[in-house]
């Protein structure tokens, strides 16, 4: 059989050469998709990263605020630390503001800006970027259409630029957030981006939100601290007021007391004076009769003076124990409180001389004129010469002054006057019963010179008090008001 020629298939090299650059061409693309996907990689980790240390950033806001809000009471530094923080951490912020509501909830406040200004103005709820965050349950990220609308309201952006100075007007887009407490809604905050629209994301609105509720909890708790102190100062008042009634109280009480005590003693005194003073005035004119019949240089005349000095002294506790309980019954008439006491002085000048006693008058010239009793009122200053005298037995100084000073309502002026000693004071369980009938530190007193002071100025409308020091002197405090007087009865 015969074989015809063979042919052995030959590459086409054309077409070969055209898969090689085909393949390369493909590993080429394929080297720049691994390329990019590292490319891409990095850039999320550096997103992540980012992202992360963004979360650490605000995290660190958060805590920052809410130590503040540990260690300072200022309502406004907290407002203000709120709002630099939330610029702080948005690179492309232009700025941000807080308001506050009023108590109605019908207008909102400017209260804090990014840039420490806060000129005034305010806002309805609804009207602009805050007056809608205000209404808002939540935070919102407020682009397009509506943030157009919101962010041309004249009355936030005269607030914004006029008022705050905030730059960059008008912004991109904003986040806003409410200041609520529960259904409680405090006011609102608004952080403005720059023209980027894109700048802020969905991802911020937790952030802003917890800006405001802590912004909002300082809020509240100043709100509480000023009703508190407000309460408690309610509470200071009204316990004040009570105290003041009941010590208003228990003077009443005293004082009936006193006068019923000083009743019975003058019923007492009135009954006493009426049985012995018949037999009394028979016994001294007895005296009398019999003296004359005596010569002077006896030793029974002596014994004789004596007794009749006694029987007059016990004249005289009688006389002071009716006066006492009925007084004499002149009438009212204008008094010249200085001139009276400055005849007062005149009368023991004498007297006080003897006892070696200095006196000093320090009066008031613009005293008005009292309407009083004037001789039971210089029978009261008379009483209390006399004692300050018989309090310095060895000589010493007595202080006479006045002065004009108003009650502690302004309701009334008061005279007071003013009788002190350098004599050998009083000791402490002596001073609250000096005004008590029949009480006396002297071995020759009768215990009613103070009392019948006391009664005569309690009738006046006044008071009469005590202060001393023993070894140091006294000073009695006489007070009488210029207008309210009761007339003596």
């Amino acid at each position: 059989m015969v074989q015809g020629p063979s042919y052995r298939a030959q590459p086409d090299r054309r077409r070969l050469s055209a898969d090689h650059g085909e393949v390369e061409r493909l590993r080429a693309e394929l080297a720049a998709a691994h390329a990019r996907i590292a490319e891409l990689e990095a850039q999320m980790s550096t997103m992540e990263a980012s992202r992360a240390h963004l979360s650490s950033n605000r995290l660190n806001a958060i805590l920052s605020i809410s130590a503040a809000l540990l260690v300072t009471h200022e309502i406004e530094t907290i407002l203000q630390l709120v709002v630099r923080e939330a610029v702080d951490l948005f690179s492309g912020a232009s700025g941000a503001l807080l308001f506050l509501a009023d108590q109605s909830g019908l207008r909102l406040r400017l209260a804090a800006s990014s840039t420490g200004k806060t000129g005034g103005g305010t806002l309805r709820p609804g009207q602009g970027l805050a007056g809608r965050a205000f209404l808002s349950p939540r935070a919102m990220l407020m682009i397009g259409p509506e943030f157009e609308a919101a962010v041309n309201d004249p009355n936030e952006a005269q607030i914004a630029q006029k008022r705050a100075d905030l730059p960059g007007w008008p912004p991109g887009g904003a986040l806003v957030a409410p200041l609520r407490i529960e259904s409680l809604r405090l006011g609102a905050l608004v952080l403005y981006g720059n023209h980027d629209a894109h700048l802020f994301h969905p991802r911020d609105l937790p952030f802003i939100q917890a800006l405001a509720d802590l912004a909002a909890v300082a809020i509240a708790e100043n709100r509480q601290r000023i009703r508190a102190a407000a309460l408690q100062r309610d509470l200071d008042q009204t316990q004040s007021l009570h105290a003041e009634a009941q010590a208003r109280l228990d003077a009443a009480q005293a004082q009936l007391l006193q006068s019923a005590k000083l009743a019975a003693v003058g019923e007492l005194a009135a009954s006493v004076a009426h049985e012995i003073n018949n037999p009394l005035y028979a016994a001294r004119n007895s005296l009398y009769l019999v003296e004359q019949d005596i010569a002077a240089d006896t030793p029974q005349r002596h014994f004789l003076t004596i007794a009749q000095n006694e029987l007059g002294r016990i004249a005289r506790i009688i006389t002071r124990m009716r006066d006492f309980y009925r007084p004499a019954r002149d009438e009212l008439e204008p008094t010249e409180i200085n001139d009276l006491l400055a005849e007062t002085i005149e009368l023991v000048h004498t007297h006080l001389r003897h006892g070696h006693v200095s006196v000093t008058a320090d009066f008031r010239p613009d005293l008005p004129r009292l309407t009083a009793h004037p001789d039971q009122l210089r029978q009261v200053f008379l009483n209390l010469m006399l004692n300050a005298c018989d309090a310095m037995p060895d000589g010493g100084m007595l202080h006479i002054t006045t002065d004009l000073v108003s009650t502690e309502d302004d309701r009334n002026e008061m005279i007071v006057v003013y009788v002190r000693d350098t004599g050998t004071g009083i000791s402490k369980e002596h001073l609250p019963h000096l005004f008590e009938p029949f009480y006396t530190t002297k071995p020759q007193g009768t215990g009613l010179g103070l009392a019948i002071s006391a009664h005569i100025v309690t009738q006046h409308g006044g008071h009469i008090e005590v202060e001393s020091t023993l070894g140091a002197g006294s000073t009695f405090i006489v007070s009488l008001p210029v207008d309210c007087v009761a007339p003596i009865v």
